[in-house]
């Protein structure tokens, strides 16, 4: 009798002690959401951007205050890059809407600068009081690209002034990639100088500068809100050893900054940090990353956005979080997304190794976490042999999809979104464009903004986070 009452007190403990380690478990494990839903949707052909066949390609997006900006480049008649940008208003209707001057809903204005048989193209953007500061790249007539920016009034895209900043070796090629907005009110950019013309593969998602140095150029407010163009800007700063200055964020209870760029090729992912004034502070290297596309502020550190994988072997996204002096908390991938709509309803994880999920911007939010912007799919069927090669063709990811991926402070997946764009009425239809997220931001009333890329132009989509 006593030793069956020992045995069973012993066994109720053992039972509440697994009980109770269950819960610790279970408390710390997150488990994935069902994706918020799409609030509206705007999509413009390449009327907004030099005409119907200038195959518009949207980088980057900003929210302003009647409205929103996606820019990018586009084609033109000699297959060279023209820079465009966009603006859509807020007082659309919420829903699915093809915005085209012959339509009834339309965009608000548009502009395209660039010559033919010249690159030129936009990267980022800034907006200051009533005004937008567009960054990026300029082809001049002695076949040398400078780095462009240009102030434009918010109201109707009328060009205020316009400027080039050729490398200090004017023979030698340089972009903007990256520009915001200083908590001094000033304008802080980065991007690459000092290259070979033949190392300007592009930008963003449609390619890397492979040579050149990484800088930062600061223009104070005074210089900015003039209505003549600066002719230097008030301080630029060199990094020798990093290509591009990919990205860059103000750590605002600092006034220090820090810049996504890699080192030459081989190219690893890096991240440097600079004080108010420029100066490097610390510089780190990210082998594990690869390729790094993006980086954003967080309460603890940063988060740093991009893919990693091979052509052999497919491409998964990647984040890793590091602290703010640099430290990796953690690397996670991301990516073969199941399920979805049309004909990708009851889609399965699909053969890896065929699967490219590519991520590109990358966006904190206010309580945790953060959002990546990627495409997700498959291409290259053609270079593949036997079993493999059957697989890819009958696939259907070889349509791509914008993808969103959701995490938070510690990269547990909290929803993941591949979706398609349908015209109103079509939605059964399996005939959908490819797309791709490109960019990501969340707006002022705390919804998500996916700027994105499809196969005959460009979108917006506005996703409630709230629901």
């Amino acid at each position: 009798m006593h030793k069956k009452k020992v045995g069973f007190t012993y066994m109720k403990s053992f039972i509440f002690w697994i009980a109770f380690l269950l819960l610790q478990l279970l408390g710390h494990i997150t488990i994935a959401q069902e994706s918020p839903a799409t609030k509206a949707y705007y999509v413009i052909d390449g009327s907004c951007c030099g005409g119907e066949e200038s195959d518009p390609h949207a980088v980057f997006g900003i929210e302003t205050s009647d409205g929103y900006i996606l820019l990018g480049k586009s084609i033109d008649n000699s297959g060279n890059e023209n820079g465009f940008a966009v603006k859509i208003s807020k007082n659309l209707p919420q829903e699915k809407l093809f915005l085209h001057p012959e339509e009834e809903e339309s965009f608000e204005w548009s502009l395209v600068i660039g010559a033919e048989d010249r690159r030129d193209g936009f990267n980022s953007a800034a907006i200051y009081q009533d005004h937008i500061f567009i960054a990026g790249y300029k082809e001049t007539q002695k076949d040398v690209i400078d780095r462009f920016l240009t102030k434009v009034r918010l109201q109707d895209g009328k060009v205020i002034w316009s400027r080039s900043f050729p490398s200090k070796n004017q023979k030698s090629s340089s972009a903007f990639e990256s520009v915001i907005l200083t908590s001094e009110n000033g304008i802080l950019l980065t991007g690459v100088t000092n290259s070979d013309y033949e190392e300007f593969e592009g930008f963003k998602s449609y390619g890397n500068p492979s040579g050149g140095n990484a800088f930062s150029m600061y223009f104070a407010q005074e210089k900015i809100t003039s209505d003549s163009a600066p002719n230097t800007p008030t301080w630029e700063k060199e990094y020798k050893n990093s290509v591009s200055g990919k990205s860059v964020k103000e750590i605002t209870d600092t006034g220090e900054f820090v810049i996504a760029t890699s080192t030459p090729e081989p190219m690893v992912a890096k991240v440097l940090k600079i004080s108010k004034n420029g100066n490097l502070l610390w510089e780190k290297k990210y082998p594990n990353h690869g390729e790094i596309t993006d980086i954003a502020v967080t309460n603890d550190g940063f988060f740093m956005s991009g893919h990693k994988g091979e052509w052999e072997t497919g491409i998964d996204g990647s984040i890793t979080k590091i602290s703010e002096t640099g430290n990796i908390y953690w690397n996670k991938v991301y990516g073969n997304p199941v399920g979805g709509k049309q004909k990708f309803s009851g889609l399965g994880s699909g053969n890896k190794k065929i699967i490219f999920d590519e991520c590109w911007g990358i966006a904190t939010l206010k309580n945790e976490g953060a959002v990546m912007a990627c495409g997700t799919g498959i291409e290259g069927c053609d270079e593949l042999n036997g079993e493999i090669k059957n697989q890819c063709e009958e696939d259907p990811r070889t349509t791509w999809r914008s993808y969103l991926i959701r995490i938070d402070s510690v990269g547990s997946l909290i929803w993941e979104k591949a979706s398609s764009f349908t015209f109103p009425g079509e939605e059964g239809d399996d005939d959908v464009p490819s797309t791709a997220s490109e960019w990501a931001f969340i707006t002022k009333n705390g919804e998500l903004a996916s700027v994105v890329d499809l196969a005959f132009g460009i979108g917006l989509e506005i996703i409630d986070l709230n629901r």
